[in-house]
């Protein structure tokens, strides 16, 4: 199980490529923190429209809208190339195991 990570041939996908899914995760995380922060200023600008007609123009919420565009964006491009690699990384792991 530790030759993969103990042999010189399969060394740098060992370490690089544990590397780059752990901060894959770590930015995902980071992401879901963002969208989370998204939702809470997005629905008090939603209760502040409600509340006061005018007080929020279309602009300001189709801009709430693209920046959770871009948020979601981020996060699916960033899951799938992890997911990818993920299991490029795991094909080549049991490779190294025979």
């Amino acid at each position: 199980m530790w030759r993969f990570f103990t042999e010189k041939k399969w060394a740098l996908w060992a370490y690089l490529g544990s590397a780059f899914i752990l901060s894959t995760l770590w930015f995902q995380v980071q992401i879901d923190v963002k969208i989370n922060e998204w939702f809470g200023s997005f629905y008090n600008m939603i209760q502040d429209a409600l509340a006061q007609p005018g007080a929020v123009t279309m602009g300001e919420y189709w801009a709430g809208l693209a920046s959770f565009g871009w948020l979601a964006a981020m996060w699916i491009a960033l899951g799938l190339a992890g997911s990818f690699f993920t299991a490029h990384f795991l094909f080549r792991w049991r490779t190294a195991m025979v």
